[in-house]
């Protein structure tokens, strides 16, 4: 009998590692097909993230291109002398015509304060904020600065 069971120990003993392996090696097979998915869904993401990024870029180019068009086709001459001087008159006049609209406004602003009787400097400086810059520089940015890259491009 103990020869009996001696035997069946020991066959139970030779195919416990090939049990302990078969586990093992489905837990590894687990983790590898885990591991590939985790990778897919990145690989998906990165897919993802890259299609937008280009169509961003794709989009903006087309802005460019139609913002240019525009403007190509708004620079290029008519050949008819008075509609030419007109469309080189309307941007001017329209910033003199603003122009002068803001400074009857900061008169008005100016005669108002003055009713109370204080410094006229105090009265200027009160006038003048942090807006009236910002509408200073965009003008004169807009004249200015245009000028500039006109010069740089080849255009004035």
């Amino acid at each position: 009998m103990l020869a009996l069971f001696g035997s069946i120990v020991g066959l139970l003993g030779s195919l416990a590692p090939r049990l302990i392996g078969f586990f093992e090696q489905k837990q590894n097979h687990v983790q590898e097909i885990e591991m590939l998915r985790v990778q897919g869904e990145f690989q998906m993401r990165a897919i993802e993230v890259g299609h937008a990024a280009k169509m961003q870029e794709i989009n903006a180019g087309a802005d460019a291109a139609s913002e240019l068009a525009a403007f190509t086709a708004a620079l290029r001459p008519s050949g008819i002398a008075w509609v030419d001087g007109f469309n080189a008159f309307v941007r001017p006049f329209l910033t003199l015509c603003f122009f002068a609209l803001y400074a009857a406004v900061k008169v008005a602003q100016f005669a108002i304060l003055q009713q109370d009787h204080s410094g006229s400097s105090s009265t200027l400086l009160s006038m003048w904020g942090e807006e009236d810059w910002a509408v200073w520089a965009a003008i004169v940015t807009f004249w200015f600065g245009n000028r500039t890259f006109n010069k740089e491009r080849g255009r004035g």
